[in-house]
């Protein structure tokens, strides 16, 4: 059977959902009214982009997006206060935030139609009769065996400088192979779960010695993304199991916020870098430490700092209240730079500059936020960026364009696939590649652009290599 994007018809469950969060709002917080089109979004997305037993990777990275808008309110919701209490004290200047989030949500429906009409006419199949060609333990083992290759070469890389972006974006393609593995596991050798489930673990245990949340916390996503590709419909122990691996993140998410900045300063001995200096064992028994001392009050402060993380809306609501008032709109400058620094790429200019997102963003709000010279960085994210060089009506051409430039990356590696198992594998990164928030532009469109060329330029390699000792 064949199916497209587009025609998935939202259950009466989700509507009661939503309806029912609203008259909680409606009760309990004065965030009403715009509440009514940020809880909308999740039913446009899924009508559009919803297919059953397909991983639905631009789903998943849209509700993504999404959360990034509503955190914030969200948590204002909860404990019934307004946005501007929320932010009291902070020192965000808090002069637009309904108009932030307003202009946020709608960017963001208007990127999902981007995104939609590039891939609405896709012809979707059941990938269980191909998996039938395919071996479920030569899947796995060539999974365990790709994903030790990448861990080995991390590092490796940095001694090609001219092409560490081209590697680090191929070895994206990881997340792809490890839906399909994780799928064709669960539906042909159960025997080889307990394998599967093994690898998980060692890479989030790996994970955890590392700098950054996305070394652990990408494994256990795709892992949900695994799951929920596992289920039909959504019945309930499906629901049961989907709300566990939830609350399993959101208390990870909250843990590691909690120590995050002391197990930081203990990974790169107080030195103003991102590098790991110390074992892993070192590392994992520090941590350990750590998230043993977090007591209710620190847990507590780790969830308004893990909401405050996710959320950018403060970011452009500075934006708002310094472009043009102090800056004035950039005409289209920004995304003309963004383009042309990935028409001559950095191999053919060693001497191209380096980005720097922290100061992108002090130049079009006045923050001052912290940068390179603290071993940090604050991005204002696509939208803000599109806000500023076109203002708040025509911002929204460039991000449908974006939209559907990745919906047509997306679409042309499913098209030129040999066959849905191959499809799964070289589009299953997509989820990382749709963010429009939390890059600037210059790195979003960097971002999958790289991740296209890179894959297109192997695909025909990879597939002559792997595919015969992935089959049956």
């Amino acid at each position: 059977m064949v199916i497209r994007y587009g025609n998935s018809r939202p259950t009466l469950r989700m509507y009661l959902l939503i309806i029912t969060y609203l008259v909680f709002v409606a009760v309990n917080s004065p965030n009403l009214f715009i509440s009514i089109p940020v809880f909308i979004y999740p039913i446009f997305i899924y009508r559009l982009f919803w297919l059953t037993k397909q991983p639905n990777v631009i789903f998943w990275g849209l509700i993504f997006q999404w959360l990034i808008i509503t955190a914030q309110l969200f948590y204002s919701t909860i404990y019934g206060i307004t946005l501007i209490e929320y932010f009291r004290s902070t020192e965000y200047p808090l002069q637009y935030l309904e108009r932030t989030i307003f202009l946020s949500i709608v960017a963001l429906y208007v990127y999902a139609l981007g995104l939609f009409f590039a891939v609405r006419n896709l012809q979707i199949t059941d990938i269980n009769t191909v998996l039938l060609k395919y071996s479920p333990k030569n899947t796995l083992r060539w999974y365990i065996i790709v994903s030790v290759i990448i861990y080995l070469s991390r590092f490796a890389i940095w001694g090609f400088p001219s092409f560490v972006q081209y590697f680090y974006f191929f070895f994206y393609v990881k997340w792809g192979f490890f839906l399909v593995t994780f799928y064709i596991v669960h539906k042909r050798a159960p025997q080889l779960r307990i394998i599967l489930y093994a690898s998980i673990l060692v890479e989030v245990v790996l994970g955890l010695s590392s700098f950054f949340a996305d070394a652990f916390l990408n494994v256990l996503i795709f892992s949900f993304i695994g799951i929920a590709t596992l289920q039909p419909k959504i019945k309930f122990t499906g629901f049961l199991v989907l709300l566990v691996m939830m609350f399993l993140f959101f208390n990870i998410a909250v843990y590691w916020t909690a120590s995050k900045m002391e197990y930081r300063k203990y990974l790169n001995k107080g030195e103003v870098s991102q590098a790991v200096t110390v074992s892993q064992g070192e590392a994992l028994t520090k941590l350990s430490q750590l998230v043993s001392n977090i007591d209710d009050e620190k847990y507590q402060n780790a969830i308004r700092d893990m909401v405050d993380r996710i959320g950018y809306i403060q970011y452009f609501d500075a934006t708002l209240a310094y472009v043009p008032a102090v800056k004035p709109h950039q005409g289209g400058s920004i995304y003309a730079k963004a383009i042309g620094h990935y028409l001559i790429p950095r191999f053919l200019d060693p001497s191209k500059e380096a980005l720097d997102d922290s100061k992108h963003t002090n130049e079009f709000t006045g923050l001052g936020v912290s940068g390179k010279d603290s071993g940090t960085s604050f991005s204002l994210g696509t939208v803000a960026d599109a806000y500023i060089d076109f203002g708040e009506i025509f911002m929204n051409v460039p991000i449908f364009l974006f939209g559907y430039l990745i919906g047509l990356c997306f679409s042309y590696l499913w098209r030129t696939s040999p066959n849905q198992y191959w499809a799964w594998f070289l589009t299953g990164a997509f989820y990382l590649l749709v963010p429009i928030y939390g890059a600037d532009t210059t790195k979003a469109i960097g971002f999958v652009s790289i991740y296209f060329v890179t894959i297109v330029f192997v695909k025909g390699w990879l597939i002559r290599v792997l595919d015969p000792r992935l089959r049956a």
